[in-house]
């Protein structure tokens, strides 16, 4: 079984203390005591992060129950004890929820969607292309699905409404179906199903850090003392301050391991992970889950590559999902996010050669009882990539057409200036001779039909100008269905 059950925090009490006696609270008292004073030295006191780490290292060398303590990236410690339990401490993310002297992102970066400027289009010349496009696979997710997956949903926000919606409401504008996991939902039992979700996006947002050449992330449950083993591979017993509740809790971090282990039933469709957390794209964990991801599907994994604030990490994270709202690629999304000043850390890509990745546009269509299955619209899915539009469309069965068009609006006026002939193996591209007559043959290519989807893909100069956006619809004149039943879609290049 891919999944086992999560012991609830009385239980984890009750084992502690049968499993390992006093070592336990020891080892509990102990690590709440070093984030206390840690937290204490460095929030209220000022003492630089530096010399306040390098003095709860010496307090906990010093401890008898304590083997050895390796200072990791941004204020961790991995600390072993004599019988054989380790513990990551998240101390570094202390620091979240407390900007402290860190520039405060002014409301006005992040941007609204805006209008496109309404322009006369140039006339466009005759240009027949016949030769066939050289095609790369576009650097974007497959799957309309997408999962929240908020750690600390009930911990520290920044803005409101709080992160996740913001990321919810932005992925459901461009047709995303998306699935909350807030709080004690985001847990070890749903982590080790995101695989299984086949989600086009994965937003990870908790307490993260670099062990060895790996990524951690903590996952919920909080425990208030030491936990139970997880019985999940790959993971590790981690403390952080938990904001809501104001002390120290217990937790189990996910590693590179954990996604070896559970993340092996379905490769990751084009995948867009982004993590809001410390060192999410650190340098030194890209080797393990990022790596992993990577290499089984997914096609860009973001993150910062240090500790990062809720300030930074939320209102980040916020400008980057608006970015994508307005169909933006990763790099330009990232670079937004870069100019806003709130750095470091610094929002990176991986692999770094992503930053044409984009998300598609989706638009779905009702069942129309009027309307035959094999010529009733479905599913629009359209992505621009690299000076190409790639256009799908879903039928509720396999379809069976003579012809359909899609049409396209480039200038001022309500008629389309574009029809794309749609036929069972090609499409044909006419631009607007006359007030809605299209006879101006520009592009011609083929079509494909896999089971009950249709794609082809178009050049956009060729087709829709020289313009940055076009406004997109579909007609089936035998069929009488339209998508969307009114009006367009904008999308932009």
């Amino acid at each position: 079984m891919k999944t086992q059950p999560i012991a609830i925090a009385a239980l984890a009490l009750m084992l502690a203390s049968e499993l390992f006696g006093v070592d336990t609270q020891v080892i509990t008292q102990v690590a709440k005591k070093v984030h206390s004073d840690f937290r204490s030295r460095t929030l209220v006191k000022k003492i630089p992060v530096s010399q306040a780490l390098l003095e709860q290292k010496t307090v906990l060398q010093r401890n008898p129950a304590v083997t050895s303590v390796t200072q990791l990236k941004g204020a961790n410690l991995l600390v072993r004890f004599k019988d054989g339990r380790q513990l990551l401490m998240l101390l570094g993310e202390d620091r979240l929820g407390s900007p402290g002297s860190e520039t405060l992102l002014a409301a006005d970066t992040v941007m609204p969607l805006k209008s496109p400027t309404l322009q006369k289009a140039p006339q466009l010349q005759p240009v027949i292309q016949k030769p066939p496009l050289f095609l790369i696979k576009p650097c974007a997710p497959t799957s309309r699905k997408a999962l929240v997956f908020d750690a600390l949903a009930d911990d520290a926000n920044v803005i409101n409404p709080p992160i996740n919606q913001q990321v919810k409401a932005n992925l459901e504008a461009l047709g995303y179906s998306v699935t909350l996991r807030n709080s004690d939902n985001a847990n070890l039992a749903n982590a080790a199903l995101i695989d299984n979700g086949e989600y086009g996006v994965v937003f990870m947002r908790g307490h993260g850090g670099v062990v060895g050449s790996d990524f951690a992330f903590l996952v919920r449950p909080w425990f208030d003392a030491w936990p139970p083993a997880s019985g999940y591979a790959g993971t590790l017993v981690a403390s952080a301050h938990n904001n809501a509740v104001g002390e120290a809790q217990f937790g189990y971090a996910i590693t590179g391991a954990f996604s070896a282990a559970y993340w092996t039933e379905k490769a990751f469709p084009g995948t867009m992970f982004f993590l809001e957390s410390c060192h999410g794209a650190d340098p030194g964990g890209l080797p393990g889950m990022p790596q992993w991801t990577v290499d089984h599907g997914s096609s860009v994994w973001l993150g910062w590559n240090e500790s990062v604030s809720f300030n930074c990490g939320d209102n980040g994270s916020d400008l980057f999902f608006d970015r994508m709202q307005l169909q933006q690629n990763v790099g330009a999304a990232v670079s937004a996010v870069y100019d806003t000043g709130c750095r470091p850390p610094e929002l990176v890509t991986f692999p770094e050669n992503k930053n044409a990745c984009r998300l598609p546009l989706w638009k779905s269509d009702s069942n129309e009882a009027s309307v035959p299955n094999a010529r009733d619209f479905k599913l629009l899915k359209l992505l621009p990539y690299q000076g190409k539009l790639w256009v799908e469309i879903e039928f509720y069965t396999t379809p069976s057409f003579d012809e359909f068009f899609l049409y396209a609006n480039i200038d001022s006026d309500e008629g389309a200036e574009l029809q794309v002939k749609c036929r069972p193996d090609s499409v044909a591209a006419y631009t607007e001779t006359s007030p809605g007559a299209h006879t101006n043959l520009v592009y011609s290519g083929k079509a494909s039909v896999t089971g009950r989807k249709y794609a082809f893909v178009i050049p956009w100069n060729t087709t829709l100008g020289s313009g940055s956006w076009g406004r997109i619809w579909l007609y089936d004149m035998g069929g009488k269905d339209r998508l969307p039943d009114s009006g367009n879609i904008l999308i932009r290049q």
